[in-house]
């Protein structure tokens, strides 16, 4: 028996397979269920699932890039910034994987929209054709970028 209380469970005991499961489960019974979404892409990218992670992803951005910049990592016990910390920093001279790559992007999305966008932008000059990604990137910018009110 699968449920999304289950699949808390799992997640909050780091079992990301089982926990994907559950919430996959809970997406059938509930497709609109973000906090859900949420969950299951980090999920995702734990259990090497990188593309499902991206569609997920961006589907979960276009619908509402708030869900995902508000998180709060104690509140969701969200594992962002131990994930981000574990797959460290890629320097743009590095030569990583793409999928690294992308999953810290995602992920960086939960702590730092600011980091976030620095992957994107770096994912967008390496492979310029993938719309997803400067539709992500555009969003994040128009996001983080200061407005420009006047002082009265």
């Amino acid at each position: 028996m699968y449920s999304e209380m289950l699949g808390n469970k799992y997640f909050l005991a780091r079992n990301y397979d089982n926990a994907a499961k559950n919430f996959q489960y809970a997406l059938q019974a509930d497709p609109i269920n973000k906090s859900a979404k949420k969950k299951l892409i980090i999920c995702f990218t734990q259990i090497g699932q990188i593309e499902k992670a991206f569609e997920s992803f961006y589907q979960l951005v276009k619908e509402d890039i708030n869900f995902i910049i508000e998180t709060d990592p104690v509140a969701d016990d969200c594992p962002c910034a131990e994930l981000t910390v574990k797959y460290g920093n890629i320097l743009p001279y590095e030569n990583e994987s793409y999928d690294l790559k992308l999953m810290l992007a995602m992920l960086w999305l939960y702590c730092s929209a600011e980091k976030s966008l620095e992957f994107f932008k770096r994912i967008l000059v390496e492979n310029p054709g993938d719309p997803r990604i400067k539709e992500i990137t555009s969003l994040i910018e128009e996001k983080i970028k200061p407005t420009n009110k006047p002082i009265h």
